[in-house]
């Protein structure tokens, strides 16, 4: 589901404002294309679609793919980036805290069962991994060496852990992933990790960011159920084959 909300500053110059930018090629119908010169690397297309519309940065190189600048909607835009073989990774959701979650985030404790993990947990946490499924380990991407790392525990066992690390270089958007044994999902671990890291963001200066793919429901329902609402979607190509982004 995606609300309306009122972004907080870090937000607006990460996912807005540099979305007016750009050289523009065309705006009509709540869809505007632009290029950049220099673009993220690795992004050579970005698309935000946002309740207000769609716009899409493109680089010089690809501005000039058959196609591409003829487009007047985002399908059409699609359409002539696959027709040049252009992979897609699948939109995201952009998922933040409004204004009044993020207070009762802070003025709350992080659950009893939740802990703060460090390197002295090297041992749980790579047991922890060898029992979570090897494409659950790399999509959540939670690592113990990441900028924040918090654990919830059965007893003496790990039974989840999620991470939060900045999400560029000097940037105060702080991404969180979260990872749970399939065995102990839907009992609230995930949402309570979630929030201890979302809590120890704020107090560190930083905007929580959750992210996820459209389809993943587990993912939107988690963010949702912890106070997070999505200011949009955006997407960017899949990385080319031996290509060192991703």
């Amino acid at each position: 589901m995606t609300i309306q909300i009122i972004p907080a500053p870090v937000v607006r110059q990460t996912w807005i404002d540099p979305f007016a930018g750009g050289t523009e090629i065309r705006a009509l119908h709540g869809f505007r294309l632009a290029r950049v010169e220099d673009p993220l690397e690795g992004f050579a297309v970005q698309i935000l679609t946002r309740p207000s519309g769609t716009s899409a940065l493109v680089s010089d190189e690809i501005a000039e793919v058959e196609g591409v600048r003829q487009a007047t909607s985002e399908t059409e835009l699609r359409a002539a980036l696959a027709a040049a073989g252009i992979e897609m990774n699948g939109a995201d959701h952009l998922f933040f805290l409004p204004d009044g979650r993020k207070e009762e985030v802070r003025a709350a404790d992080d659950a009893p069962h939740v802990r703060r993990l460090t390197a002295a947990d090297e041992a749980l946490f790579a047991a922890f991994e060898e029992s979570a499924p090897e494409a659950d380990v790399d999509e959540a991407w939670v690592e113990l060496d990441h900028w924040a790392v918090f654990g919830a525990f059965d007893g003496d066992l790990l039974v989840a852990a999620g991470s939060a690390v900045p999400f560029r270089e000097d940037s105060l958007l702080a991404d969180i992933g979260v990872l749970t044994l399939p065995s102990r999902r839907g009992q609230g671990h995930a949402r309570a990790i979630v929030l201890a890291l979302a809590r120890h963001a704020l107090a560190q200066g930083y905007e929580p960011q959750y992210r996820c793919q459209l389809d993943n429901t587990s993912s939107v329902i988690l963010a949702e159920r912890s106070g997070f609402l999505s200011i949009g979607t955006w997407d960017v190509p899949l990385p080319v084959e031996g290509d060192d982004e991703g």
